[in-house]
């Protein structure tokens, strides 16, 4: 994890292994749905410089962190059930037929 801030994500949960968890599930998930769930506004969202200019970072992980970073994310239990939050999802942003098919 080479994002900046680490330490203040640290403090999010309690311990190192439970963040790297909660990083990689919410990566999934914006992977899942091409990132259109994400929460951060479009000024927010991560960008890298390439030799063609400023293009949006293709990664899921830095994304993540950075979503988490905001506090607009939810940590801890009582939380929705995973399934339930797969089920609402996917019911607003529908994925193409043919990966459905997958």
């Amino acid at each position: 994890m080479a994002e900046p801030g680490i330490d203040r994500l640290l403090f999010l949960t309690d311990s190192k292994y439970r963040l790297t968890v909660v990083t990689a599930k919410r990566a999934q998930q914006l992977l899942r749905y091409e990132f259109k769930n994400t929460v951060l506004e479009p000024q927010e969202q991560p960008r890298m410089h390439t030799l063609e200019g400023d293009k949006p970072d293709p990664n899921p992980v830095t994304w993540a962190m950075k979503e988490l970073l905001t506090g607009r994310l939810k940590i801890g239990e009582n939380l929705l059930p995973e399934d339930r939050l797969t089920r609402l999802l996917d019911q607003m942003y529908p994925r193409e037929a043919s990966e459905s098919a997958d």
